[in-house]
């Protein structure tokens, strides 16, 4: 992974030459607004300046704003969700004892992200905020699309989740990854402190983070799928004030 960003670090359109065509950089450009802004702050006409074209450009190659998210996020995620499904091929064709296998469905979704990623372990790095804007606060549109972009790969895992556990609840695998996902969205945005290249330079630190935060994903999963319900501690005697 590369090194930190300096706490000097430059300006996004500095920080981020974008290359490519008219089209490549529009959507380059949408992607850093949007993370840095939110999708409703995030104007044609500043994605156009960034990205070195015009508005009419823009509504040539893109119909909208909601277009344009569209292709962004497929774009981005077109190379993360094959490896997501290459590894999770691997995990279901391979034996494993006990809940082995849990883990290994879990780590095919979560360690294409730091593999393609390295961004996320960058403090600086803008795009860290990507994840945030997409699942934190979202509006409905770009909850629409996120869900769209995502709905082939949420429902293969789901679907591997579900035949690895014997006897599972469906609507409990449905919670368990969802649960999974914001573990995984709290760790690339920016909120979890990674080792930096001074204190970690082979990167060995990094991947054991990764690593526990498979396991963590793993032992949540299999608490909500199979373990009891039980109502709050806390809250317990103050149920009916």
């Amino acid at each position: 992974m590369p090194p930190l960003a300096s706490p000097t670090s430059p300006t996004p359109a500095q920080a981020h030459p974008l290359q490519g065509d008219t089209k490549a950089r529009l959507l380059e450009a949408f992607v850093l607004l949007f993370a840095e802004r939110g999708f409703h702050a995030t104007s044609m006409r500043a994605v156009t300046q960034m990205a070195g074209t015009s508005v009419s450009a823009a509504h040539y190659h893109f119909g909208s704003k909601e277009d344009l998210l569209r292709q962004a996020l497929r774009r981005r995620s077109e190379l993360l969700n094959a490896r997501r499904f290459e590894y999770l091929d691997r995990a279901e064709a391979a034996e494993f004892e006990g809940n082995g296998r849990v883990r290994a469905i879990l780590e095919a979704f979560i360690l294409p992200l730091f593999e393609l990623r390295p961004e996320v372990s960058q403090q600086q790095n803008p795009q860290r905020n990507l994840a945030a804007r997409l699942y934190v606060d979202p509006p409905e549109v770009v909850k629409k699309i996120r869900q769209e972009v995502f709905a082939a790969v949420t429902s293969r895992f789901r679907e591997s989740l579900a035949n690895a556990i014997e006897g599972a609840d469906p609507e409990r695998v449905e919670l368990a990854l969802e649960l999974s996902l914001g573990v995984m969205v709290h760790s690339i945005s920016g909120r979890l402190s990674w080792p930096d290249q001074t204190t970690d330079p082979e990167g060995s630190k990094r991947k054991e983070l990764v690593g526990r935060l498979v396991a963590f994903a793993a032992a949540g999963v299999l608490a909500v799928v199979e373990g009891e319900v039980e109502a709050p501690l806390l809250s317990a005697g103050r149920a009916g004030e």
